[in-house]
């Protein structure tokens, strides 16, 4: 049970540090059940997550979704935050007070919706290490 390389991608924002978790290491197409190969590495991230903010933040590509579960990829980007946050939580030492978890749906894209891969790379959950608000001196 492995999760695809490049499944786990890094950026440094002006807020903090991102995790994205790229859909095909984390869910199935449509859905918001976590794979069961990705929970050990999930594990190890909640265990190493510094203490401090976190928002956690569902992202779709731009094809509309109409499943049983899921009207529209608001409902599908929520369920997977809210499935990444409830799984740290679980996992790791992580004060819930300072986790948040929301979702954008198609609206911030990190790459292109016009390719496959760019669509690709859309469909991840934002894991945000919130820099803490510096205190005015």
């Amino acid at each position: 049970g492995h999760i695809p390389p490049g499944s786990v991608t890094m950026r440094i924002t002006t807020e903090g540090l991102v995790i994205s978790l790229h859909e095909a290491g984390f869910f199935p197409s449509g859905s918001a059940e976590v794979r069961a190969a990705s929970i050990p590495m999930l594990s190890s991230l909640a265990e190493t997550l510094p203490s401090g903010p976190l928002r956690i933040e569902g992202h779709t590509d731009n094809v509309p979704i109409h499943t049983a579960q899921f009207a529209t990829n608001w409902e599908l980007s929520t369920a997977r935050a809210t499935a990444i946050a409830r799984l740290l939580l679980d996992r790791g030492p992580i004060d819930p007070a300072s986790v948040s978890a929301a979702g954008y749906a198609e609206f911030h894209p990190i790459a292109s919706n016009a390719t496959e891969e760019g669509r690709a790379q859309n469909r991840r959950v934002d894991i945000s290490l919130l820099r803490r608000p510096t205190a005015p001196h």
